[in-house]
């Protein structure tokens, strides 16, 4: 048997031959001539983090006549992404972002561009037009940027380029988001200013720090009024996968890593809620059952009883509440940032969380109730637990000081 062609790579990393952790994980190569005569390359199988020996001796060790797939000189980004997004395993609701992103934004600046001749320099100039167009938004730009590295990342992982030109790359500029928090006498505001059919919605925001899904989403079974405590497991989704029709799903936005949360129920929001059951009492229908890797039109259903209803005796969406209640209720309170726009539903959220860390509350506690983890309580408010160095820094001060003598020791 002929001796195999010698293995190859066509990366800048320092660390070629000898790869070690967080080193270079790019694959290996060789060259064959193909049925029709044509010189090309192929990828060494499994090769990622291999030496050149071993890489070697995998390409030695073939059977004649069996190739590692050639590589495609003329993939496409457009033709990688597209089969990307038939891979995706995500919530419906993700995949169809990855889909808006890749469509709108991606396809048009690199879709006809050949997936190998994507150089970092392009990445890098790229990432400045994002961080300067005034139209697209920083967190828009970022999901941008994250979609792309996605892909470019899957495409090296399966051998269609030699080495990853988002490698090592700063994404756009996202600045801290700043968020509206109300005052008691602004949140209590709202609530009178609702109609009262809707009012115990932004309470249960301002109280639980529940998002504007989940409010919608509150059924009589999840109030345990002995103990005063809200479980929080339901949402009310309109999106594609629901075929843009209002369904009760039992899961939360951060499904499947948390499947429910509890948190406290006031005693003031459980009185509102006796007096809303007397005039507005909770209506039976179906909930959908959901099950992780299934898609809602799969899952078996369920009975609940929702309290929240329109007029037309349909669960409530985002649209209809945000244009017809939220809005012309804080312009007719004059409620507004400093810069002049109004607030949104989930700066209630933020408000219970701010509420919350400024108080002394654990963050682990606090994410616990809100269903973040601890890592996104302390990136987003991290400014609000610095105060805790003045709440409780003379405690933890005097924990460790040194021990004053004793009246023996002060006799001896």
């Amino acid at each position: 048997m002929a001796h195999k062609p010698a293995v190859y790579k066509r990366c800048d990393c320092p660390d070629q031959n000898r790869p070690k952790k967080a080193g270079c994980n790019h694959s290996w190569y060789h060259n064959i001539t193909n049925s029709k005569g044509k010189r090309t390359r192929a990828t060494i199988p499994d090769s990622p983090g291999l030496t050149q020996a071993q890489a070697q001796a995998i390409l030695d060790g073939m059977a004649d006549g069996v190739a590692p797939e050639p590589v495609k000189a003329n993939l496409t980004f457009e033709k990688w992404a597209t089969d990307w997004l038939s891979r995706r395993r995500a919530k419906e609701s993700s995949i169809e972002k990855y889909e808006i992103a890749v469509r709108v934004h991606l396809n048009p600046r690199w879709g006809n561009q050949r997936l190998r001749t994507i150089e970092k320099r392009q990445v890098e100039t790229w990432v400045q037009e994002l961080e300067a167009n005034k139209a697209i938004a920083n967190s828009t730009a970022d999901g941008h940027w994250k979609v792309f590295q996605m892909i470019m990342k899957d495409a090296l992982q399966n051998g269609k380029i030699g080495s990853n030109p988002t490698y090592e790359v700063d994404g756009p500029y996202v600045g801290r988001s700043t968020s509206y928090v109300f005052t008691p006498e602004e949140c209590w505001a709202i609530y009178d200013e609702f109609p009262e059919r809707y009012r115990l919605i932004p309470m249960f925001g301002f109280a639980c720090g529940t998002r504007q899904a989940e409010a919608f989403g509150v059924c009589e079974d999840v109030i345990d009024w002995d103990r005063c405590l809200l479980t929080v497991r339901r949402q009310v989704l309109r999106i594609k996968e629901t075929d843009y029709k209002c369904l009760l799903v039992d899961r939360l936005k951060t499904s499947p890593r948390l499947d429910s949360k509890v948190v406290p129920a006031p005693p003031y929001l459980l009185e509102a809620l006796v007096e809303h059951q007397a005039r507005f009492p909770a209506r039976l229908t179906e909930t959908v059952l959901w099950e992780h890797k299934r898609k809602i039109k799969e899952c078996k259903r369920g009975p609940a009883r929702a309290y929240f209803w329109t007029s037309r005796n349909n669960l409530l969406n985002r649209n209809t509440f945000n244009d017809d209640l939220w809005k012309p209720a804080l312009r007719r309170l004059g409620i507004k940032d400093e810069e002049g726009n109004l607030p949104t539903f989930h700066d209630l959220r933020h408000t219970f969380i701010s509420t919350c860390l400024q108080n002394g509350i654990p963050e682990h506690t606090v994410a616990a109730w809100v269903g973040d983890t601890v890592e996104e309580i302390r990136r987003t408010y991290s400014h609000l637990l610095k105060d805790h160095g003045a709440t409780h820094g003379a405690l933890a001060a005097g924990l460790t000081a040194r021990p004053k003598p004793t009246a023996a020791l002060i006799a001896a």
